[in-house]
C-alpha cells in the first residue's frame, strides 16, 4: 500500500511593512499553533478561524496574548491571499473591567508566505 501524499500544514509569512508592526508569522493547521515576531518579542498564539478565500486559497485568523501588553492585551492578525501575494491585517485589543475593547490598529501589509 502507497503511503499518503504529504500536505502542506506550516505557513510562513515575510511581512513588509514598518517597524512596528508584524515581521514574520506562521501557523500550523494540525496544531493550531501560531507565531508572530513583532517588536523584537515573539508571541506564541493560536489559529482561531480558517476558511476559504474565493478560489485563492485559505484565509486565516490568529490570535496572540503577550505576557507583557504594551499596546494591547490581545493581538490578532488575519491573513489572506491576493492576485499578488498575502495581506496581513492585524489589531490590538484592551481589556477594561472584564470588557474587550479595539484598541491599536496593528497595520495592512504585504506579505510574501510559503507553506511547508
Amino acid at each position: 500500500m502507497a503511503a499518503a501524499p504529504a500536505f502542506a500544514q506550516t505557513t510562513i509569512c515575510k511581512v513588509e511593512g514598518d517597524s512596528t508592526g508584524p515581521e514574520l508569522i506562521s501557523w500550523d493547521t494540525k496544531t493550531q499553533r501560531a507565531e508572530v515576531k513583532m517588536l523584537g518579542e515573539a508571541l506564541q498564539g493560536k489559529l482561531t478561524w480558517r476558511r476559504k478565500h474565493d478560489d485563492l486559497g485559505d484565509k486565516v485568523n490568529l490570535s496572540f496574548t503577550p505576557a507583557d501588553p504594551l499596546f494591547g492585551d490581545e493581538y490578532e492578525f488575519v491573513v489572506f491571499p491576493t492576485e499578488s501575494g498575502h495581506r496581513v491585517m492585524g489589531v490590538g485589543y484592551k481589556y477594561y473591567g472584564g470588557v474587550k475593547y479595539l484598541n491599536i490598529s496593528q497595520g495592512n501589509y504585504s506579505a510574501t508566505c510559503s507553506s511547508l
